[in-house]
């Protein structure tokens, strides 16, 4: 019993020894308890990985979208010809420019702006180099001389004022409104870009002019305009676009200005039940029983 009990009886160094190793094992076992697992430190660097990706992926996406905003920026535009100098605000508008640039380039004209070359358009920078590339060719400019003394010189401007309605008559050509074309139309007095495409598609549709009053039937064509541009203006022998009114299809005819949409169809209703138009005396009564009979129309049908 003695020996059995001196087995199991420690000194007090050892003693010491024990409790200190069992001490250092419930720290041990403390600190395993309370220490981040590896999984979820590996779960945390993947977060942080995962959002580094999606904001790398936002980055790309908010520069795709502001390269796209640019490209829109450059409008596609529908020029015609135009003298920048002149041309009204709806007139720029038409062509297909915003708000905004039109609104710039009138602020800049009405500080005292002035357009002496087409090169001037572009430099404004409410003009993108791909919108002048697609005006430029449109631009019809005459001759501007740039003012470069500061001071008014009162003999000079008294001598250009006895020139200038001479200078004016020369400058304008004199054109034939059958044949001439929108670059020599925009020559003319009060007369723009607009106006003159106006003025070729009415000739157009009719098949060419017969006389000069016909430009009253043109849209947005006044008495003052007219009365300007008159002198310059001229009706040429050329050959007119007559059309088959037995023949011609509905589309055709209902486009052309001196018919309306009734007037047509009182046309077809008579070719097909009763026969051949035979002369203009006819069409014209028969016209009459739905309209206004256009007294111009008998230059522009054939039998």
């Amino acid at each position: 019993m003695d020996s059995v009990r001196k087995c199991f009886s420690f000194s007090k160094g050892e003693r010491v020894a024990i409790i200190s190793i069992l001490a250092a094992i419930f720290i041990l076992i403390l600190a395993c308890l309370f220490r981040p697992s590896r999984k979820s430190l590996s779960d945390e660097s993947l977060h942080n990985l995962d959002s580094l990706l999606a904001l790398r992926q936002t980055a790309i996406e908010a520069q795709q979208q502001q390269q796209a905003e640019k490209s829109q920026e450059v409008n596609e535009l529908h020029p015609f010809p135009f003298n920048p100098n002149t041309i009204t605000e709806d007139e720029w508008r038409q062509m297909g420019l915003t708000d905004r640039q039109v609104r710039n380039i009138m602020n800049y004209k009405a500080k005292g702006g002035k357009f002496y070359s087409k090169t001037d358009l572009g430099k404004l920078y409410t003009i993108s180099e791909e919108e002048f590339a697609q005006l430029e060719p449109f631009i019809v400019l005459p001759e501007v001389s740039r003012n470069t003394s500061s001071k008014p010189n009162p003999k000079k401007q008294e001598e250009q004022a006895r020139e200038e309605p001479k200078t004016v008559k020369k400058d304008i050509p004199i054109v034939d409104l059958n044949t001439v074309d929108s670059i020599t139309l925009v020559k003319l007095p009060q007369i723009g870009g607009f106006m003159a495409l106006r003025i070729l598609e009415f000739r157009d549709k009719l098949g060419g002019f017969v006389n000069l009053e016909q430009l009253r039937d043109v849209k947005g064509m006044d008495e003052a305009r007219l009365a300007v541009i008159q002198p310059y203006i001229n009706i040429g022998e050329a050959e007119m676009r007559k059309i088959d009114i037995n023949r011609t299809d509905f589309k055709t005819l209902v486009h052309h200005p001196y018919l309306n949409y009734e007037q047509v169809k009182r046309i077809f209703n008579q070719r097909e039940k009763r026969g051949m138009i035979k002369n203009w005396a006819q069409l014209e009564e028969l016209l009459k029983e739905v309209g206004e009979v256009n007294p111009m129309l008998e230059y522009y049908v054939k039998f």
